[in-house]
């Protein structure tokens, strides 16, 4: 992707990523099963020697939640400066500048970073589906992380992107060849084009990357957010978003996703396709 259409994106991104579910209860669901996941596939075998890289980790929201459930220290690993330049002050308020490294760069080459140095790799809400050479960027991961080490990435969801586009965005037959033959999805004219996955494609491009892949998560499977959860000032309050403002409701569903959203056969009806996988 080219710097001024990335940067373009990622600026005013930058401004409202951390407020995200200040007024969305959709969001707040996401977020806790990621994190469960992460606590779970991730976390529990961390410690204070471990080094975790953040890899597209923009503001380091995702960092910070983490430094509140592991000792671990982290490297914070993204393009954007604008997102950096928010990290920095979000870590300071977080008191954990010791506990994390951050580098500016591209994950198709991530030259700042020796061979197996890293322990675990997370990569949450899709910086894979920004880059348009992905198998780059899983090559370069796997040479950055320890034999043994975990990865725990993001893609936005082929399957998902057709049932949305259909139903929420009623898009014209053009359109929805093109996502179905290239795998690329166009959301709004602010947004650059973005990769999709699947279960599948997501599987076999880190096992071409040598990585062997464990599970496939999908985030959420049960839920769809409603156009006033994509809104960047926070405005308004979705139906479902009203939904899950109810306690009852939030930890119902939460259990559910929980229960199912690693299923083979339910993963690809995720929003988000979060992979779990080895490096040999």
């Amino acid at each position: 992707m080219k710097k001024e259409i990335f940067d373009d994106f990622f600026k005013p991104y930058s401004e409202n990523v951390d407020q995200v579910d200040l007024n969305s209860s959709f969001w707040k669901l996401s977020d806790k099963i990621i994190l469960e996941i992460i606590k779970k596939e991730i976390l529990v075998n961390c410690n204070k020697e471990s080094l975790i890289m953040d890899a597209g980790g923009g503001t380091g929201r995702w960092i910070v939640k983490m430094a509140k459930e592991t000792d671990a220290n982290f490297v914070l690993y993204d393009r954007s400066e604008h997102m950096l330049l928010k990290a920095k002050s979000n870590i300071l308020s977080a008191d954990i500048v010791d506990k994390v490294k951050i580098i500016n760069g591209d994950l198709n080459d991530i030259v700042k970073i020796s061979d197996n140095s890293i322990d675990n790799v997370v990569s949450i809400y899709s910086p894979i589906s920004f880059i348009y050479e992905p198998e780059k960027a899983f090559k370069e991961m796997y040479r950055v992380l320890k034999p043994g080490g975990k990865i725990l990435i993001m893609g936005h969801s082929f399957y998902n992107a057709i049932y949305s586009k259909i139903n929420n965005y009623n898009a014209l037959s053009e359109e929805i060849g093109v996502l179905f033959n290239q795998k690329i999805v166009k959301w709004a004219p602010h947004v650059p084009n973005l990769i999709t996955y699947s279960k599948e494609t997501m599987e076999e491009g880190l096992n071409k990357a040598g990585f062997y892949s464990e599970k496939t998560y999908g985030i959420p499977v049960f839920v769809q957010p409603g156009p006033e959860d994509f809104n960047p000032g926070n405005e308004g309050v979705s139906r479902i978003s009203k939904y899950l403002d109810d306690v009852n409701n939030f930890n119902k569903i939460f259990e559910l996703e929980m229960m199912s959203n690693s299923l083979p056969t339910v993963a690809n009806r995720g929003m988000n396709i979060f992979t779990l996988a080895t490096k040999k």
